[in-house]
């Protein structure tokens, strides 16, 4: 008889990404998993090799939504001052530090883990989290790269000679869109503006750059070039704004969960304005009501299946697929290591969580047989 498989879960304890794999596991027939706290870990309080057993299957959750393991990745990163950076709702602070300690931090965990299976490899998350490195990896399936620029003044030299003058800037590592400006430049009147979901603060101490659920318009030049300057001094790459597949009034793009290397579940992401993110109050729509051919869902499968043969040691991510409005190609946007985050889609009966623990389990049966 099979040995039961432990599981461990790295991760925030309140979050409710916890629960639901927590939810997940039971619904599995599975014991509720060994959840080590993020911040136990960034304390020093638990040594991981103490902690987890060769053969457990581990799982790194997102560390987000806890200002406390925020400001400890700073000061993994060096940053003197972490500690006393103060608790600002959606306040972005240092993003490419941030990255900086978040690699360290998983560096730290794979190397401490030892002997263990994983639900996603602490070197892909980082890699995921990469999106320079993603579309390096993945350049034949995603947008053409463009210049890496330092400042606005050398992005707009650059915009002014294109044809084409609407783009799209992203900080290099963020997620759930922070740090993204949708940006346009009119030739014929010299004009520019850019949405976002940065909001930007003049205080006594200088700019501060906050994260808005409400996407903002600028149209003044000083204005956008403060952001972006800020953005590209944090680094921050540059797309092309290719306009998306329209859904009734609205443009849309796709979330679909790979695990496996396979398609799993997708839901489309409907939008009025340039973001499609759910969290900034934007619209789920089921892929069926989209009616697309057979032929598109095949070039999506494969879409899928490629990507993630670029991590072959994870199970599972969330892809933003780009649906082009001229009909051409579906084209991966972004692979998303804490993508799954999906409540209440089911596909063949399952959530996202429960479908990957079932997907872990079938792993382990076969290397058993």
């Amino acid at each position: 008889m099979q040995k039961k498989s432990r599981f461990v879960l790295i991760g925030n304890p309140e979050n409710r990404r916890v629960h639901f794999f927590q939810e997940a596991l039971q619904q599995a027939g599975q014991d509720a998993a060994l959840v080590i706290p993020y911040l136990s870990i960034l304390h020093g309080e638990c040594v991981l090799g103490e902690k987890i057993r060769d053969g457990d299957i581990v799982r790194v959750e997102s560390p987000g939504e806890n200002f406390a393991v925020e400001k400890k990745i700073l000061a993994l990163a060096g940053l003197e001052n972490a500690e006393q950076l103060a608790d600002e709702r959606g306040r972005i602070y240092h993003p490419r530090l941030w990255f900086q300690g978040f690699s360290r931090l998983m560096a730290s965990i794979r190397q401490q883990a030892g002997n263990v299976s994983w639900f996603n490899h602490p070197d892909d998350i980082v890699s995921m989290f990469n999106k320079p490195l993603c579309k390096q990896m993945l350049q034949a399936y995603t947008l053409p790269s463009l210049p890496i620029f330092s400042c606005y003044e050398e992005f707009f030299a650059y915009a002014e000679k294109q044809a084409y003058s609407r783009f799209f800037i992203k900080l290099n590592s963020s997620s759930s869109a922070s740090g993204i400006v949708a940006y346009e430049y009119n030739k014929s009147n010299g004009k520019q503006q850019a949405y976002s979901t940065v909001e930007l603060v003049h205080g006594t101490d200088g700019e501060r750059y906050y994260n808005s659920l409400k996407i903002k318009k600028y149209s003044e030049p000083e204005t956008i070039r403060n952001i972006l300057d800020f953005l590209f001094a944090q680094g921050a790459m540059a797309e092309s704004w290719i306009p998306k597949a329209r859904h009734e009034d609205s443009s849309y793009d796709l979330r679909v969960v790979g695990i496996a290397g396979q398609r799993r579940h997708a839901i489309a992401r409907l939008s009025r304005g340039p973001m499609t993110n759910l969290h900034l109050g934007n619209q789920r729509c089921a892929v069926d009501e989209l009616e697309l051919s057979s032929s598109t869902w095949q070039e999506i499968n494969t879409l899928v299946a490629k990507t993630m043969q670029a991590f072959p040691r994870s199970l599972y991510a969330g892809l933003d697929i780009l649906m082009p409005r001229n009909g051409k190609s579906p084209v991966l946007l972004e692979a998303n290591a804490f993508g799954d985050l999906l409540p209440n889609l089911l596909h063949n009966g399952e959530n996202t969580y429960l479908a990957e623990i079932n997907a872990v389990l079938e792993r382990q049966r076969q290397a058993h047989v």
